[in-house]
């Protein structure tokens, strides 16, 4: 808050072990969105290994890389479970761990980066969903990103 100048921003904090939305309001901090399962983090990272993306430097990182090599012409819908606030990501790991094999089938146009761009991308939307519902609850225009998933580029469009 002090190094952005920003009195009381939203907090999305995205990281390997947790994703909460944490807002002021009405004298206090509060947990306006969390997920419900895994963090975001984790499951990224699953899915990296599923896709047998490496550990160096690390899983996040070659997983980001490879989503921008995505052609941009093939979004594979997934499953998008956002319940009021909150936001559910092991069904989309499920769906993404069990489906992979066949939707990067040889006879398929469906590439590893197509489908790490797709994960990304409704990853991204189900956070920024929750994240705009608090921005409006408590009436502040202002996001810091924290944790380690927000050292991704992505996080910081």
């Amino acid at each position: 808050r002090v190094a952005c100048h920003s009195p009381n921003p939203v907090v999305l904090y995205v990281s390997g072990g947790n994703t909460q939305v944490i807002a002021y309001s009405d004298q206090r901090y509060r947990i306006f969105g969390e997920t419900i399962d895994i963090a975001i983090g984790n499951c990224l990272d699953r899915f990296a290994r599923v896709i047998g993306l490496s550990n160096d430097p690390s899983p996040g990182y070659n997983f980001e890389q490879l989503a921008k090599e995505c052609r941009g012409d093939t979004l594979v819908d997934m499953p998008y479970v956002v319940k009021g606030m909150d936001v559910s990501f092991s069904g989309i790991l499920t769906y993404v761990e069990t489906e992979a094999k066949k939707l990067l089938a040889p006879d398929s146009n469906i590439t590893k980066a197509d489908l790490c761009y797709s994960l990304q991308e409704t990853l991204f939307a189900m956070l920024v969903e929750i994240t705009e519902r608090a921005m409006a609850h408590t009436g502040q225009n202002q996001v810091l990103i924290v944790g380690g998933w927000d050292a991704t580029s992505v996080s910081k469009k």
